[in-house]
């Protein structure tokens, strides 16, 4: 006698696992043809990517972050309720060369299934269902993970680990809560399949004070940023999106004149950046960085979204930028912001805080001060000099060198790489922010025009890895006690686990 579906799947108590599996034991795959729809490797609608960090904690939607842990299993102690598990062994395959499940079925073995154990979740809060999967199963109507009444297709058709995100909430409707979770692989007309899964969690999910500012592209993440300026600002600054250098001092500055820094090519203003320069109706546009790095075309089409000027502030090198840049700047300034024209992660930091406090940021070459920055520093005559990197980024010598433009002191904030720095500039803003900005440290341009708009609101941006906040940086954001964040670009930049690991230090 064969159970229902709902029955088989619910699994209320053990006997009724033991029945399921005295049920599937004694039936065998099916050899009926397979409707065309079943022959592709559709599955069940996924709740959130999780690309990166497999051997991890899986994310959260965005905007949401990890309440509680309700289950996890990684197979180090094997096969879970291995009583009620048919076909599916432990093979030294999983993810680092851990542990994993495998299930291998034939025209002799036409199905396994995997009872894992028990969970139990809050009636109605979300819940996920999250693991790693990799197969050669051809269609996800042969590959299923079950909870109570919930049946998911997942697809098992790439030989490389994927990471899969189920949202389970609707079977907490069943038991008062109670999650039965098993895995059922079965064969296609007696095909030879394999399938492996690892790093299983069950988990609930809470609302976060967390969001992402992104477009499709680097210039439409500099038109979204400047979405949050309102209508009619005195200045708008228009920067090259090919290139750090000319952007880096500038969003100091334009964050001290509470203006927008946007990204153009360097012959024509991308569409999404004409419609906020369109929007914004700026009083006058300056562009940072001479005509090898944003054409004369711009500023002529440039000139249709101010009633005033259009005019550059660009030298013939990066340095010689920054020092015009610098040149806005009255003289006798406290403090002088200066790093590294070489590489962009600690101006990317150091810019929002130069920024905060209205100074200006110069650019060096790694081991020697280039002319026109000596001459900028010699005009400014700062009361001091902040480095921001280490020596690999601006050398002793060159420190040595920064002492004869100030009568005070030249200090460095450092770490021991570029997450660590942009945590220790962080340490310099009071707390309580408002909101924290987090980039990537593996490229430029999305914080390019996000630190214009952290500095103007005094707020700190933070670089992330891809996949993984770093601790230093994690620290630094509980010390800040920020009401919010935000990630800066799209999810290939910042991964959602990001957002989620975020959202359990603000708010």
């Amino acid at each position: 006698m064969a159970l229902t579906k709902r029955a088989a799947r619910r699994g209320i108590v053990a006997l009724a696992g033991v029945a399921v599996a005295a049920t599937l034991a004694a039936s065998s795959a099916s050899t009926a043809p397979v409707p065309a729809q079943e022959a592709v490797p559709a599955e069940s609608p996924l709740a959130v990517r999780w690309t990166g960090s497999l051997d991890g904690q899986a994310p959260c939607p965005e905007g949401r972050s990890r309440n509680s842990t309700l289950l996890t299993e990684s197979f180090s102690s094997g096969i879970p309720q291995n009583s009620f598990n048919n076909g599916w062994t432990r093979v030294r395959s999983g993810i680092g060369n851990t542990f994993a499940a495998r299930s291998q079925v034939s025209s002799s073995d036409g199905e396994d299934w995997m009872f894992l154990d028990w969970a139990t979740a809050p009636v109605g809060a979300q819940t996920m269902l999250a693991f790693t999967s990799r197969g050669n199963v051809a269609s996800s109507y042969f590959s299923r993970a079950d909870v109570n009444s919930l049946s998911l297709q997942t697809a098992a058709n790439t030989s490389a680990w994927r990471g899969k995100v189920f949202d389970i909430t609707a079977a907490t409707d069943d038991e008062s809560g109670r999650l039965g979770t098993w895995f059922q692989h079965r064969s296609r007309q007696g095909a030879s399949q394999w399938w492996d899964v690892d790093n299983v969690q069950i988990y609930t999910c809470r609302a976060a004070a967390v969001s992402r500012i992104q477009g499709a592209d680097r210039y439409a993440t500099s038109a979204a940023v400047a979405a949050q300026y309102p209508a009619g600002v005195d200045v708008v600054y228009l920067a090259s999106g090919a290139g750090f250098a000319d952007a880096l001092a500038g969003a100091a500055l334009a964050a001290k004149e509470h203006a927008p820094v946007l990204l153009v090519r360097k012959g024509t203003i991308p569409s999404a950046v004409a419609t906020q320069l369109d929007r914004l109706n700026p009083g006058r546009i300056v562009v940072f960085g001479g005509p090898s790095a944003v054409g004369d075309d711009v500023l002529d089409a440039a000139q249709a979204y101010t009633s005033g000027t259009v005019t550059r502030l660009a030298g013939d090198t990066r340095y010689e930028t920054s020092a015009a840049i610098a040149g806005t700047y009255p003289t006798g300034i406290s403090t002088l912001y200066v790093a590294s024209g070489v590489d962009y992660p600690d101006a990317l930091s150091g810019s929002a805080s130069a920024g905060r406090n209205e100074r200006p940021l110069l650019l060096t070459d790694s081991d020697h001060l280039p002319l026109a920055t000596r001459e900028a520093l010699q005009r400014l005559d700062g009361g001091r000099i902040v480095i921001l990197g280490g020596p690999s980024a601006v050398s002793n010598s060159v420190q040595a060198e920064l002492q004869a433009y100030t009568t005070g002191t030249v200090t460095r904030i450092a770490g021991e790489n570029r997450y660590e720095t942009s945590a220790l500039i962080a340490d310099t803003f009071p707390g309580n922010r408002s909101r924290v900005f987090v980039a990537t440290g593996q490229d430029f341009p999305d914080a390019l025009s996000g630190s214009a708009l952290a500095g103007k609101e005094a707020n700190p941006v933070l670089l992330t890895q891809t996949s993984r906040l770093p601790g230093s940086v994690g620290g630094a954001i509980d010390a800040l006690n920020p009401g919010s964040g935000v990630v800066l670009g799209g999810y290939t930049s910042v991964n959602s686990i990001v957002l989620d690991q975020l959202g359990r230090r603000v708010g």
